[in-house]
């Protein structure tokens, strides 16, 4: 499926609605050619009624189906947004303790961010992950690790960045967890069949302009649902996919704080006259 999720959004759903009315109406002229038989009043409104049911049942799947998918999507752009955040707040707590250790730790914070956007971006596109930026990951917990803290100053702000860099951790395993599809093969397997049984069941109907026009309809909507789902099944593929920006805008804000002039020491304050005096 990779193929789908490189088309443009609109060509995209072209496909899937365009297929799937196809299949629906060729297969009504299909049946009918195959087993020429004139059905009887009584069964055509007895097929119509199971075609209801049936049509109720599958609705509620894809609904279910539709949910789960969005959920999905959410939470892969949720994990997105605070890893991001997170790198930022980390990059500030490096940059205040300002040693030689911690800005080696922050550069390689740096490094990993921009290997985010450059090099697993792309491989997530295609379900993967990138094995360098897990090294360049790692890499910071490294840098972390070689820190010492001379102070209590020091000690308070190094357990900040040990939270940091964990809650890093976890939520990067959140983003990579969320690459896998929200939707099982037996679900799209069971929705798919519905939607022929569906279909078959509106076959004992004669083929004319009016039943044409309302089963290639009825497959329209179904097109449409079954592209939204693909669309979003796949968080970080295709047009409608997850934003790097959140990283990008990580980095630009490492940049402006480089940019700007250290604070000056702040001055001692005066010493208080004796008392009586002005």
């Amino acid at each position: 499926m990779t193929w789908f999720y490189g088309l443009p959004n609109w060509l995209a759903g072209v496909v899937v609605v365009g297929l799937t009315v196809v299949v629906a109406l060729v297969g009504h002229r299909a049946w009918l050619r195959m087993f020429r038989a004139d059905h009887s009043e009584e069964r055509r409104g007895l097929a119509l009624e199971m075609m209801e049911i049936s049509a109720l049942i599958l609705s509620l799947l894809i609904a279910f189906t539709a949910v789960a998918v969005w959920e999905a999507y959410a939470k892969a752009e949720d994990a997105v947004d605070v890893e991001a955040a997170i790198a930022g707040e980390l990059a500030r707590d490096l940059a205040v303790y300002s040693t030689r250790e911690a800005d080696a730790a922050r550069e390689a914070l740096r490094t990993y961010i921009r290997s985010i956007i450059d090099e697993e971006w792309p491989v997530m596109a295609k379900g993967g992950a990138h094995e360098g930026t897990a090294h360049k990951f790692n890499a910071i917990f490294r840098r972390v690790a070689l820190i010492e803290p001379r102070t209590p100053r020091e000690e308070a702000i190094l357990r900040e960045v040990w939270t940091r860099t964990n809650e890093l951790n976890q939520h990067r395993r959140g983003r990579l967890d969320s690459l896998d599809s929200a939707i099982p093969g037996p679900l799209w397997a069971v929705v798919i069949a519905g939607t022929l049984v569906t279909f078959f069941l509106f076959y004992v109907q004669p083929v004319h302009r009016f039943n044409s026009a309302v089963l290639a309809a009825y497959a329209s909507v179904m097109g449409m649902v079954f592209f939204f789902i693909l669309a979003m099944d796949r968080p970080f593929s295709g047009t409608l996919s997850v934003s790097r920006e959140p990283f990008e805008n990580a980095l630009r804000s490492m940049e402006r704080w480089d940019r700007e002039p250290p604070l000056a020491p702040a001055a001692a304050p005066k010493p208080a006259p004796p008392d009586g005096t002005k």
